[in-house]
């Protein structure tokens, strides 16, 4: 995906998304345990990519 060079803000992204500005927080500040399918294809369809150009997967430590 070619890199663009202009900023888009919080409230920015949740008004051309229809997103709402909390979910668009809490994505931005990674404090989501799960994420919607709809989100993501929202997100992928604006910025036109692909799920892994979005999210990177990291191994969850499980504590016993």
């Amino acid at each position: 995906m070619k890199e663009r060079d202009t900023r888009l803000s919080q409230r920015e992204l949740s008004r051309l998304t229809g997103l709402s500005t909390a979910t668009v927080n809490k994505l931005h500040n990674n404090e989501f345990d799960r994420i919607d399918a709809a989100t993501i294809n929202t997100l992928c369809n604006h910025f036109n990519c692909e799920v892994g150009d979005l999210f990177v997967m990291k191994e969850v430590e499980e504590t016993t």
